[in-house]
């Protein structure tokens, strides 16, 4: 595959996957442009493996950098109130997701967003298996209870 065809590709997927990882349009935009960037000039090292694993890889490492340095230098890393144009339904979703740890969203993103099973999200989290089915495991309680709290909120 020509790295023309690969970007075309994954361009939208792995923008998706950074927006869901930072929950900010624009950084999401900054970190997908920059892991394709990284990929192009890898271009001729990975091409004959699996492209877009390395790319999720690279983009959630720059992901998580970001989140790094923002709490180090003491900066609000909270979701920005409706911070994209949703419907409700999503937006409730996209703000629960926010008060998750940033491993436990990525977990969630990876495997219900992009539909990859255990082995490819730990994979691409750089984690065992076991560490994804934890991630998983207390991400899902922890979004079932924000839901049913906004849930009991609007029908008050």
């Amino acid at each position: 595959m020509e790295y023309g065809d690969f970007y075309r590709s994954q361009h939208d997927v792995l923008l998706r996957l950074c927006f869901l990882a930072t929950l900010d349009r624009s950084e999401a935009a900054d970190v997908a442009q920059e892991a394709l960037t990284r990929a192009w000039e890898r271009w001729d090292q990975i091409a004959d493996t699996d492209p877009a694993a390395w790319v999720r890889t690279v983009a959630l490492n720059l992901s998580r950098s970001r989140w790094r340095r923002l709490r180090r230098h003491g900066a609000d890393v909270a979701v920005p109130e409706r911070s994209v144009p949703f419907a409700a339904a999503d937006q409730d979703l996209i703000d629960a997701l926010g008060r998750l740890s940033p491993r436990q969203r990525e977990a969630v993103v990876l495997f219900y967003w992009l539909d990859l099973d255990v082995a490819g999200c730990a994979e691409a989290m750089g984690v065992s298996a076991g560490g994804i089915k934890q991630h998983l495991s207390r991400a899902r309680g922890a979004l079932a209870a924000l839901l049913a709290a906004r849930d009991e909120e609007v029908s008050r």
